[in-house]
């Protein structure tokens, strides 16, 4: 028995912070690649499995996860909500949670799921099977991590534990952000390919792009060495400059695959599997959640529960 049962796993961000907090986590996704992710980085027992197709057995203490958030991204501009086929996701997330009777959940995702009618059924219907439920907007940022990417989270409680409480006691975690600098700094003098998952696209065309970076559109950044990075997705769909592209020497570029593990918040030792497409580790990376966080996350669950 696993003490934490992590759905839609992805790279283990959530995983991870449970993982530090000496949880023993079992993690499920479709994708083969977390499974291999699990093992080599020593999360915890990875599996592989559609979660559209029912429920996984076991029983766990705490059940974590964030369904895909494609349905409600904003940058997606065109199946959108009941449109997407990764809508039911939400519902396999939730039927789990009746499933394992877990005394705690804690969901992730983007901040349009709340005004979802569909979530909004399932919070209440949770509360109604005996949950103490509850939802808050979090910056990553606030607890610590370089990135200030906000999010939805979702906790439920059983055995009469409250979820007002665990909002109240992760109130007292906040802590100073880290910036960019903070998390691409010992990277600077690293040539590409000198250090696992340190490389990037090297992009013909960058330079027809700058109308975007004056603009301000989303996803078109040069970072800021100073503040936590904002929210961004794929860095080879849009490109995310290094902070010193262009400046003293530097080259014009964009961050690497371990910048962006770095400014998500994993440590150095963090390591995808080898032959790992590169778009592929740039979009895990940006559907991930940061582990900076999930662990303080982690502790506070801990701290209601017991």
């Amino acid at each position: 028995m696993a003490d934490v049962i992590d759905l839609f796993a992805g790279m283990g961000g959530i995983a991870i912070g449970f993982a530090r907090e000496n949880f023993s986590v079992k993690g499920y996704d479709i994708n083969p690649l977390s499974k291999k992710i699990f093992r080599i980085n020593r999360i915890g027992e990875g599996c592989v499995r559609d979660l559209s197709k029912g429920c996984v057995s076991g029983t766990a203490e705490i059940v974590t996860g964030g369904p895909p958030c494609r349905p409600w991204s904003c940058v997606n501009l065109t199946r959108r909500r009941c449109d997407h086929p990764d809508y039911g996701l939400l519902d396999s997330f939730f039927e789990h949670v009746l499933e394992i009777k877990p005394a705690a959940f804690l969901m992730e995702n983007v901040l349009p799921l709340k005004s979802d009618s569909k979530f909004i059924m399932w919070i209440e219907r949770l509360r109604e099977s005996g949950f103490s439920t509850g939802y808050r907007t979090i910056r990553y940022s606030d607890f610590g991590a370089p990135t200030s990417r906000r999010r939805l989270i979702a906790v439920g409680f059983a055995d009469g534990c409250s979820a007002e409480e665990f909002f109240l006691r992760l109130e007292e975690h906040r802590t100073r952000p880290k910036t960019v600098m903070d998390a691409v700094q010992q990277f600077i003098r690293v040539k590409r390919g000198n250090f696992p998952d340190h490389e990037w696209p090297e992009l013909r065309t960058i330079e027809k792009y700058e109308q975007y970076y004056r603009t301000g559109k989303y996803g078109w950044y040069r970072l800021d060495p100073g503040r936590p990075a904002p929210s961004f997705g794929n860095v080879m769909k849009t490109y995310i400059l290094h902070p010193l592209a262009k400046m003293n020497g530097f080259p014009l570029r964009v961050i690497s695959v371990r910048e962006a593990m770095s400014i998500m918040g994993f440590d150095v030792s963090f390591r995808f599997p080898e032959r790992t497409g590169m778009s592929v580790r740039y979009q895990m990376i940006a559907d991930t959640v940061s582990p900076v966080f999930s662990q303080v996350c982690a502790g506070v669950m801990r701290e209601v529960l017991r």
